[in-house]
This record gives C-alpha cells, sequence and structure tokens, in this order.
C-alpha cells in the first residue's frame, strides 16, 4: 500500500512526511523526485499486549509513503504531469493544505487561504480524470471508424465512460459515483485519481490548533465530509518540537492541547483506517504483532499473510477479540471462560483480533 503525500508549495508536506517516517528531508529543497519512506502506525493495543506478554520483540503495521515535488497549479502541462506521475502509482492520497499563518514563508500563488488550496487540488484531479477518460473515449471512436462495429465490451464500455464523464464534469469524483464493483473493475487499468482513497491533512500553527479553529475550517471540513475525504487537523511545527521531547514531557505537553497521542499517531492511524486497512494481532513470548491486511479479509486469507504455509494448511483459527482479552489478560483464563471462538476459513477477521492459526503439517 503506497500512500502519496501531495500538496501545494509552502504547505509543510515534507515536514509531515518527515516526522512519519523520521527520515530527515529539507522542507526548503526543492525535488524533482519523490522520496518513499515507511511509517509505523501507532496501536495502543499492542502497548497493552507488549506489557502482559513482555515478548523479545513487538511489531507495529506500517505503511509506505511517497512524498512527491510541490506541486504548482500555474506551472505548464508538462510538469503538472510529471508530478502528478507519483499519484498515479499511489493507491491513496494525503493532501495536505495549510492553514498555518508564517511570514516568513510565502502562500502558493493564488492560494492563500485553505479553501482556495483544497478546491485547487480538488479540480486539478478531476481535470486530470477527465483527460483520461476524453481519450480513452477518442480511441474508442477510431475504433469505431476503422471497423464500423465495437464489440460488446467496447461498447459498454463508452456507456459507463460517457455516464463517468459526465459526473466528473458535474465535479463529482469518481468514488462518489456509486459504481458496481464490476464497473469499478472495468475503469481501473485507467488509473483515475478521484477513484483513490483520499485523506486532508491541515497543517494548522500552535495558535490554532489551541484554538481548535482556522480560517474556512466549516467550509473544509463540509467538503470533506461531501466527498468522502477522511480529515485531520495538525500542526506540522508542534509536531516537530515535541518530537524532540521525552515521553513524560511529550505526553504533559499533550494533554494541554486535549489531546492523548501526537498528531502524527493520529494522522498514521487516520490513513490506515480509511484506505479499507485492519490490524489482526498475534501475541507470545517471542513477539507481539500487528499484521495488516484489508478489510473483510477471511480467515485463510489472515493466515496467508503470516504465512503462506498456513494458508495452504489451514485448518482452523482460535480468536479472541483484543477487548474481550483485556477482561482477563491471560490466554489461559480467556479459554477456560470460552471467550476464544473458532474460526473457520471463511470467516471474517475483525479489526483487533488475536489471532492463532491451527494448521496441517
Amino acid at each position: 500500500m503506497m500512500i502519496g503525500v501531495f500538496g501545494l508549495s509552502a504547505c509543510g508536506k515534507t515536514t509531515l512526511f518527515s516526522l512519519l517516517t523520521g527520515m530527515r528531508l529539507d522542507p526548503a529543497t526543492r525535488r524533482k523526485d519523490g522520496v518513499t519512506g515507511t511509517a509505523l502506525v501507532h496501536d495502543a493495543r499492542v502497548d497493552e499486549l507488549a506489557l502482559i506478554f513482555n515478548p523479545k520483540k513487538v511489531t507495529l503495521a506500517s505503511l509506505t509513503f511517497t512524498d512527491m515535488p510541490g506541486f504548482d497549479a500555474d506551472a505548464l502541462p508538462g510538469e503538472k504531469s510529471r508530478v502528478m506521475q507519483f499519484i498515479q502509482t499511489s493507491d491513496a492520497l494525503l493532501c495536505v493544505v495549510r492553514a498555518f499563518e508564517s511570514p516568513s514563508v510565502a502562500w502558493p500563488a493564488n492560494c492563500e487561504t485553505p479553501r482556495l488550496q483544497l478546491d485547487t487540488i480538488r479540480t486539478e484531479l478531476i481535470l486530470r480524470d477527465l483527460a483520461v477518460v476524453e481519450n480513452r473515449l477518442e480511441r474508442i471512436a477510431e475504433t469505431e471508424n476503422k471497423r464500423h462495429r465495437l464489440s460488446d465490451e467496447e461498447q459498454r464500455d463508452r456507456k459507463l465512460l460517457t455516464a463517468v464523464r459526465e459526473k466528473l464534469e458535474n465535479e463529482q469524483l469518481v468514488s462518489r459515483q456509486e459504481l458496481t464493483p464490476a464497473e469499478l473493475k472495468s475503469i481501473g487499468t485507467l488509473g483515475l485519481f478521484t477513484a483513490k482513497p483520499i485523506i486532508v491533512a491541515v497543517n494548522t500553527d500552535e495558535d490554532q490548533l489551541s484554538r481548535k479553529s482556522y480560517p474556512d475550517q466549516d467550509y473544509v471540513r463540509e467538503q470533506c465530509a461531501s466527498n468522502g475525504f477522511a480529515y485531520i487537523e495538525l500542526s506540522g511545527k508542534i509536531e516537530s518540537e515535541i518530537s524532540q521531547f521525552d515521553e513524560a514531557d511529550r505526553q504533559l505537553f499533550l494533554q494541554e492541547y486535549g489531546f492523548t497521542e501526537s498528531g502524527i499517531q493520529r494522522l498514521s492511524r487516520v490513513v490506515y483506517e480509511h484506505v479499507g486497512l485492519i490490524s489482526f494481532l498475534t501475541v507470545g513470548e517471542d513477539e507481539v504483532r500487528a499484521w495488516t491486511v484489508r478489510r473483510n479479509t477471511c480467515a485463510r486469507d489472515a493466515a496467508g499473510a503470516i504465512h503462506t504455509r498456513l494458508a495452504e494448511t489451514f485448518i482452523r483459527a482460535e480468536v479472541i477479540s483484543h477487548k474481550s482479552f483485556m477482561t482477563v489478560r491471560s490466554l489461559k483464563l480467556a479459554n477456560a471462560q470460552n471467550l476464544v471462538r473458532l474460526a473457520g476459513k471463511d470467516e471474517i477477521v475483525n479489526d483487533g483480533d488475536i489471532f492463532h492459526v491451527r494448521a496441517g503439517g
């Protein structure tokens, strides 16, 4: 799962990327290439289980992010395409919108407010998708002119793409067009940007974070809700500062703002959940680990995430929810109280399930 970090210049996206991944990048450096790094997904359940089992190793779930070059809405088409090529290979987008005030950091041209930035990002994604759909429809028309007859599949594609184009022209994202699974599969090869999960992170300053308010806040929230975007507010500047604190000072600082965890921890989890991922857990003296699978994964496929051999030899899984386990804090007691259930190969795994596979030889 690749998450593309996208935004206009001077929005603070490289700062957030660096904090997520631990990679040291200079936000002031203008890059022509993307930079990829891995971010851990904070999970308090893993912390709790590690205290109980005291394992030799603790492994959190992770996500891969690519920090794209800053996007300039006034750039020439070739330059825009060069930046957007990084979206092509991304499974989802983390769009950073600047709200923070700083006299030393210039606003992007013609985008001096959060509203203008969000509108620009949304418009650019729609325009790119329209161009791709138009191109495909033109190729279908050329085929019809040459052969004078289209195959049934090509006729279905033309009808579908015509409807998609009409809704895009009315500013309706592909992800909001209520397409069937078969229709989504049909247009999947086009790599349409607005079909991807999108997360909006508003980068505030200290005063805005303290007041829990910034210019255009209501508008940005409403647009995120109506377009199906995940939404989070955080301050890259404050996150940079607290990343230097020890744990005790960090918690005191966060409490002053009414938070129990850092914005970066919240951001990684919001992204993880919005792109349709869950974690199931394995526990023991050797390791406590969060395993990443897509939502609605069955038990046999979850076993395969641990090792392909376990999927091939899967018999059943012993499963207990994290919430149920924490009432007894012991697998022995959980079994004695019949809190552990047996799951067949087709049973869906839930987020936070503690999972033990029974497999054949």
